[in-house]
């Protein structure tokens, strides 16, 4: 990674396009997301990715809007989460 002259840490593309939809979806701490932001304001290359990316999600989420996950198949994700929530926890 690059050095901002104030020394903050800049985001480079690869870490940019690896977080972006964690971005999307609202998972990012402020610091990250700050980060992604800025990189995708000085990036054309990310910022077509992310609009990109964008449009995918809405398009997917305009399709299946209607569509519900079976039961069972929301209990065993539920599951496995749990599961790897328990995983991480116990290190």
């Amino acid at each position: 990674m690059n050095e901002h002259p104030a020394g903050e840490s800049r985001t480079d593309c690869s870490e940019a396009l690896l977080r972006i939809y964690e971005y999307l979806d609202g998972e990012l701490g402020p610091d990250e997301c700050a980060k992604i932001q800025a990189h995708l304001d000085e990036c054309g290359p990310c910022l077509k990715e992310y609009d990109l990316d964008t449009t995918l999600k809405s398009l997917i989420k305009r399709s299946c809007e209607c569509e519900q996950a079976p039961e069972a198949l929301r209990m065993t994700i539920m599951s496995r989460i749990s599961m790897t929530v328990i995983r991480v926890d116990r290190g």
